[in-house]
């Protein structure tokens, strides 16, 4: 692991005020040919410092929408990361990643309890995220089937149009 990289990455993300991702963008375009940028990622994404986690995993779901693919070990390392990431934002930023993600069969059961209690969550933009990354679990792990059906009928009683449209969505996508 390059703790150099870390470091600097760790500063740049502190001055993330949350909103302006500008600053992340400059840290991804300078930082991301590093061969440990997506394991420093990983290893800041569960920072106690909210900010850092949150940038750390809006940079890690930036470089999964650019068609980076995580190895084995990154996937496992971000699974292993998931409890101990606390933060709105950044539980988000890993929902809204989770399509990307090859999850291993054995490690789908541990995302979808990590997830559940997201699709709850006073945030509505969360709730709408976490079922969409529910779903994505349940395509690895079908035993998930009947949680996903089971949410997705809550979903679409939700008072938030969001979580409503989400549902909608995973809807028309199976289709």
């Amino acid at each position: 692991m390059d703790d150099a990289l870390i470091q600097s990455l760790r500063t740049r993300l502190s001055e993330f005020d949350g909103k302006a991702v500008t600053l992340l963008g400059e840290a991804e375009a300078s930082l991301s040919d590093n061969l440990y940028y997506v394991d420093a990622l990983i290893v800041l994404s569960d920072s106690s410092e909210g900010k850092i986690a949150d940038g750390a995993t809006w940079l890690i779901k930036s470089a999964l929408e650019r068609g980076t693919r995580l190895t084995a070990t990154q996937t496992l390392l971000l699974i292993e990361q998931l409890p101990k990431i606390k933060g709105w934002s950044a539980q988000l930023h890993v929902c809204q990643s989770i399509r990307y993600l090859a999850i291993p069969a054995g490690h789908a059961q541990l995302v979808a309890r990590w997830l559940a209690p997201l699709l709850n969550h006073r945030r509505p933009f969360l709730r709408a995220w976490a079922l969409d990354a529910l779903d994505w679990v349940a395509r690895v792990e079908p035993g998930l089937r009947g949680q996903v059906s089971a949410a997705m009928d809550e979903a679409e009683r939700d008072d938030a149009a969001s979580v409503r449209a989400r549902a909608k969505a995973i809807r028309r996508r199976k289709i």
